[in-house]
């Protein structure tokens, strides 16, 4: 209990009462029930305190015991009082000081667009902003609303956030991303758009960071309601499995950014074709080294031979249950499916997943084995080949890079005329990829930063998209 109480800055000080209080207490009581000095106990008590607080009150004893004491008493609160509560009281301050320090002024802003939650997804945020010009707008402030862990890295993340923003004024604020204390530091209900993202990071943490979202979602509702605010909001999700859970318990005002259906539909109108998609188009082969006829080739192979598309997929990630979906919504009928992943991969990220009725022969490949690959591929005959992280830590790199060697042998194993679909995280693994005419690379992260960019900055074209899409799967009349 004693060590308890002195680890705390409450537990000491009142030690410290208490310590006091029975100086004053017992030597007052010896003053005047065993020497008999003073006229009452309430005067002994005075002059204790008094002989406490001030050492000169020594000159007024007038005899033996009272010195004696009066000593005791002077000692006891030099020691107590201008030792130890100096210190307490030091140390207090400095620990205000220090809080005050670090924490951020609120924002002076209106009709700006505040980011919520950017701490490890930097890589979007500054995607988005960079893309801000290229949909429709740009000079509109932006807030970033940073989760405590980000303050540590703090210059490196506002460097990167302005020098993507380019001469847009940015600001960043840190501190708690789910409660009414920091959406008041990054002005929100003066806001005119928020944008939510999660701030952790990580392929194999989706669930974690649309729990994260949702969590913040809630509380920046009631935040909006309490004060009568109805800016635009955005949420991004990983998963749209984990946004069908909770979107009932959103408004329906606001709007929602799904990481694996963006990506999943990126590459299901690839497959399928993009020839009325252009704005879906220029997210893939951002290069321009792509031969883009090998895809329609493909196509009017199969159909000529009146036979499904056989599409080989190699790896099994995130995005994977959303792809089978897609294709089953294009018609199931229209594909003959073989993937060739590991167990881990294809258990952790499939292998409880319901497949939408998509028919699926899995080949297990050992981690690593480059001729189990080109022996799986060759038997599979494939019309096209799409090739995937599947990410067993939150590394994005070193996913990228098993990625990467995956597409290297599955080039050496096609032949000139099959295309390759190639699906990574980060641009910069997608510049190391070869300029092979068949190979059509995707950036994850890229890929969501523009659907930020639209959803956040252009809503009008974000519709217009919707719609092309609709059109180009038959459920709207052009």
């Amino acid at each position: 209990m004693l060590r308890r109480l002195v680890q705390t800055t409450r537990g000491r000080l009142l030690l410290l009462v208490a310590a006091v209080s029975f100086v004053m207490l017992s030597t007052a009581a010896v003053l005047h029930y065993v020497f008999d000095q003073f006229e009452d106990y309430g005067e002994a008590l005075w002059s204790a305190a008094v002989h406490l607080v001030d050492p000169g009150a020594l000159v007024e004893d007038d005899d033996a015991p009272q010195r004696a004491m009066g000593m005791f008493q002077a000692v006891a609160g030099l020691v107590l009082l201008i030792g130890l509560l100096f210190e307490l009281v030091s140390e207090t301050v400095g620990r205000s000081i220090e809080r005050l320090g670090r924490s951020d002024p609120p924002v002076r802003a209106r009709g700006h667009l505040l980011i919520v939650g950017s701490g490890d997804l930097l890589t979007e945020v500054a995607g988005a902003l960079s893309l801000a010009p290229k949909v429709g707008e740009a000079g509109a402030r932006i807030v970033v609303l940073a989760p405590e862990e980000a303050r540590p890295s703090r210059r490196r993340l506002l460097e990167a956030l302005r020098g993507q923003a380019g001469a847009t004024r940015l600001d960043l604020v840190i501190g708690d991303i789910a409660d009414p204390s920091g959406f008041d530091l990054g002005a929100a209900a003066s806001a005119a758009r928020i944008l939510v993202l999660p701030s952790s990071g990580g392929p194999v943490a989706a669930e974690a960071a649309d729990v994260e979202v949702m969590r913040t979602g809630l509380a920046l509702e009631e935040y909006l309601d309490e004060r009568d605010a109805g800016p635009e909001v955005r949420l991004l999700f990983r998963r749209g499995r984990n946004v069908d859970a909770v979107w009932d318990a959103l408004p329906s005002s606001w709007d929602a950014v799904v990481g694996d259906r963006t990506v999943s539909a990126t590459l299901r109108h690839t497959i399928t074709g993009l020839e009325r998609l252009p704005d879906l188009a220029a997210l893939v082969d951002t290069r321009g080294s792509a031969d883009m006829g090998l895809m329609a080739a493909a196509r009017k192979q199969a159909a000529g031979e009146g036979r499904p598309l056989r599409l080989t997929i190699v790896g099994c990630g995130i995005d994977t249950p959303a792809l089978l979906e897609d294709l089953a919504e294009a018609g199931a009928e229209r594909f003959a499916l073989t993937m060739l992943a590991t167990r881990e991969a294809f258990d952790t990220y499939l292998g409880r997943t319901d497949r939408a009725g998509v028919s699926l022969h899995l080949v297990e490949l050992s981690k690593g084995d480059p001729e189990q690959m080109c022996e799986a591929l060759t038997r599979s005959e494939p019309d096209m080949v799409v090739v995937g992280p599947s990410p067993t830590s939150w590394d994005l790199r070193s996913a990228d890079a098993e990625a990467t060697l995956a597409v290297l042998h599955v080039l050496r194993a096609l032949g000139p005329e099959t295309p390759v679909l190639a699906e990574l995280f980060l641009p910069e693994g997608i510049e190391r990829l070869p300029r092979d005419p068949r190979l059509l690379p995707i950036s994850v992260l890229e890929v969501i930063s523009a659907a930020l960019a639209v959803a956040v900055f252009d809503p009008d074209r974000q519709a217009r998209l919707e719609h092309d899409l609709d059109v180009a799967e038959g459920r709207t009349e052009t």
